[in-house]
């Protein structure tokens, strides 16, 4: 990784640029995204939210070129700009987070088009840095880290591992992708599924539990963004959710209550390698096997450049253990059967001024898992 000097979130008032004042959020009405939305505000920081428009793009298209094509969807690029005039920094949290998608042009169109998109758009308003909020389903199931390398594994990693590679094509703007890792909150679908397997008979971990498994809050995953947003100063080109020591047994014992059970290393083995033979058989199943394989071992990363910043956030059991029970006082969501996905901004992009009833509809299409 390069040696990088950048200040860290303290010492963003002293001499260099000037301090950022006014930040355009892409995906606003999302689930990070309204969480960015406030965070920003609180350090009293003007938010431009702008509107995210729906695009398409069939999977034919985004696999036959290396780089979107210059003259693609002008009127849109110019759109986004008369949107983002003033903005010092864009942070784009849009796009379709469902990680069960079937193949679309819509989820294409969101996670893969737009963001080199809005990039353009950012660079025609002299905006001073993009940050594109990715996921590390892009890079599948090998170890995490912040090289360029991917290896999708469904339909929508391979949205989210095509839109970054399509971004890094762009110099147009100083661009950071900052790869999140699987976000909860007790509001989450995917967070309440957890907590009811943590408390079923089917809890159990591979040997000891003391792997290490990318879980994060939101407030971890939005402290990221507002630095990378805010913060003077050269930033790499992807970065990635620093860990914050959770390993497979704990996340159990604090969503469960209990301890889970643990499996010989052996026998959990050979349970995930029917799971991941049924993997084989589409890509969408293949997302499934890949949680039910980090449940039990676990994933590793690298540490990334915002820990080396002092950024790595700290675990505070206690915080989950508060998801545990405000998330069992909720009632259980029709089709949220399974563990927790990356999720980056809305459901699709879609106006911010969008009724609460639009959205409840509008998620309750896409929570399948």
């Amino acid at each position: 990784m390069p040696q990088l000097s950048t200040p860290r979130a303290g010492d963003l008032g002293g001499a260099g640029p000037q301090p950022v004042r006014r930040v355009a959020v892409l995906g606003s009405s999302g689930f990070v995204g309204r969480a960015v939305v406030a965070a920003l505000s609180s350090q009293g920081v003007e938010v431009q939210p702008v509107r995210a428009p729906r695009l398409s793009w069939p999977l034919a298209q985004a696999l036959r070129v290396d780089a979107v094509p210059s003259g693609l969807d002008e009127e849109v690029v110019a759109e986004l700009a008369e949107h983002l005039h003033g903005a010092q920094t864009v942070i784009n949290t849009a796009g379709l987070p469902d990680g069960s998608a079937l193949d679309s042009a819509e989820l294409y169109g969101g996670n893969a088009l737009l963001p080199t998109l809005v990039a353009r758009a950012s660079a025609l308003v002299n905006a001073q840095r993009l940050v594109h909020v990715s996921s590390a389903a892009a890079q599948g199931p090998m170890a995490l880290d912040e090289t360029p390398r991917t290896m999708p594994f469904s339909p929508y990693s391979r949205s989210k591992a095509i839109g970054e590679r399509m971004l890094r094509r762009e110099d147009c703007v100083d661009t950071v992708i900052y790869r999140s890792t699987w976000v909860h909150d007790v509001d989450r679908p995917n967070t309440r599924a957890l907590i009811r397997l943590a408390q079923s008979p089917m809890s159990c971990v591979a040997g000891d539990g003391d792997a290490p498994t990318p879980q994060v809050l939101i407030e971890d995953v939005v402290a990221s963004i507002v630095h990378l947003g805010l913060v003077s100063g050269p930033v790499p080109p992807i970065v990635l959710q620093p860990p914050n020591g959770m390993t497979t047994g704990l996340l159990l014992r604090l969503l469960g209550g209990r301890e889970p059970r643990h499996l010989p290393p052996l026998l959990a083995w050979y349970a995930t390698s029917f799971v991941n033979a049924y993997g084989k058989t589409s890509l969408r199943a293949n997302a499934h096997a890949r949680r039910v394989d980090m449940l039990l071992f676990g994933k590793r990363q690298a540490p990334g450049w915002l820990a080396e910043q002092g950024l790595a956030p700290q675990l505070r059991p206690e915080a989950w253990e508060r998801l545990r029970t405000a998330g069992t006082s909720l009632a259980p969501t029709p089709g949220a059967d399974a563990v927790a996905r990356p999720r980056t901004g809305d459901s699709q992009p879609r106006d911010i001024d969008e009724s609460a009833a639009e959205r409840s509809s509008r998620a309750d299409a896409t929570r399948g898992i």
